[in-house]
């Protein structure tokens, strides 16, 4: 093995073990309702342990089993990675689907079959082996394809009960980190199949960019840790599809919601964040279902649509009085946390782009300043 190959090899299975020890440091607030973000927790800490051990492992190789065994290890060390990181993201976006035993019977399955791959390898003739790892190969390609649908029909229901309980489009633009740990998972698996050459060079360039990938994953998934909670409310409570109004808002009624809803925004309530449409409703009165026909009927706008709207008015105003304004400050004063879903849905309510419009703004008062 080149030196530097030994090097590569060294250094990434260095890097996940200590990245696999300071993860399991890591600690979890003791809430009933992260009980499965621990669980990935610990599969994550697993799956960076069994990848720094692989490297360890093809070092201790003599340099002609490396050379032969480099592609092996690949296809194989992707499999089971696919498997624990397709789990580790569904127990974000759903952790229900997520139990010990069907986990445990995934792991099962692969590691056999990993493992008899490994012995037709030393024992069977080379066509024999040919043919077996050929059905192993499309074994793997029909997991990825279970797992990406799987976890595709996963985040249709997790957007679903998002927006159904908090109304609120910013929290899926902030948790889309998901969906980015997910796709990229099935880039290195699929990397792992076109790459299956038994080379040192593409070996080692598999290794560093999956070290490198384990570095990002390991760095989202602590900052996940705020959102976890957020996610396991949504669906825990039944009260958003058990509440139905028992008749419809009468004029009366309606111009009593409006009344406190004018109240509601006078307060600047529209400006605190992660908070279910159920918690908003209680503060205006009235019932989940019965605000979203106030709104349906009588403003003409979805909640979510409308909130944005008088959110971005705020700013508007903010930044009117004072076009030099932080846009942090902008930001948490109107509700908003994330940079990127602010710029955008500034851009699409006041028709202009936040830069053009805190420039026009900022012209306008020169001539009254001179």
């Amino acid at each position: 093995m080149p030196f530097y190959c030994f090097l590569a090899l060294f250094a990434c299975g260095v890097t996940s073990i200590v990245l696999s020890v300071v993860l399991a440091g890591v600690k979890i607030r003791k809430d009933e309702s992260l009980t499965k973000y621990r669980t990935a927790h610990w599969f994550l800490c697993a799956a960076l342990l069994f990848y720094g051990l692989s490297n360890f492992f093809q070092i201790s190789l003599e340099d002609a089993q490396e050379e032969t065994l480099s592609g092996l290890l690949m296809i194989t060390v992707g499999s089971l990675q696919a498997m624990m990181f397709t789990m580790v993201a569904l127990i974000f976006i759903r952790p229900a689907v997520v139990t010990l035993r069907n986990v445990s019977v995934q792991f099962t399955i692969i590691a056999l079959l990993s493992a008899f791959l490994f012995f037709a390898h030393f024992t069977f003739p080379p066509s024999v082996y040919t043919v077996i790892f050929r059905f192993y190969i499309a074994a793997y390609v029909t997991l990825l394809a279970i797992y990406t649908y799987i976890f595709l029909k996963s985040y249709k229901v997790f957007r679903k009960q998002m927006m159904d309980y908090y109304e609120e489009e910013e929290l899926l633009y902030r948790t889309r980190r998901i969906k980015w740990i997910f796709w990229s998972a099935l880039a290195v698996g699929i990397m792992a199949l076109l790459l299956n050459i038994d080379s040192h060079y593409v070996n080692m360039l598999f290794t560093s960019l999956f070290t490198a990938y384990f570095i990002l994953v390991t760095i989202s998934y602590i900052n996940y840790q705020q959102y976890a909670q957020l996610i396991v409310h949504a669906y825990d409570s039944t009260t958003t599809q058990q509440d139905t109004p028992q008749k419809s808002l009468t004029p009366e009624e309606a111009d009593e919601l409006k009344t406190r809803i004018h109240e509601w925004v006078r307060q600047k309530k529209f400006a605190e964040t992660d908070k279910s449409v159920d918690e908003i409703a209680g503060e205006l009165g009235t019932k989940c279902n019965t605000l979203r026909e106030y709104f349906t009927n009588c403003v003409g706008e979805d909640f979510r649509s409308w909130r944005n709207r008088i959110r971005i008015e705020e700013a508007k105003r903010l930044i009117d009085a004072n076009p030099s304004m932080k846009i942090t400050e902008v930001m948490a004063q109107t509700g908003f946390n994330d940079r990127p879903y602010f710029y955008r849905i500034f851009t699409k309510i006041a028709g202009t782009s936040l830069a053009d419009y805190r420039k026009d703004k900022a012209e306008r008062q020169l001539p009254a300043k001179s």
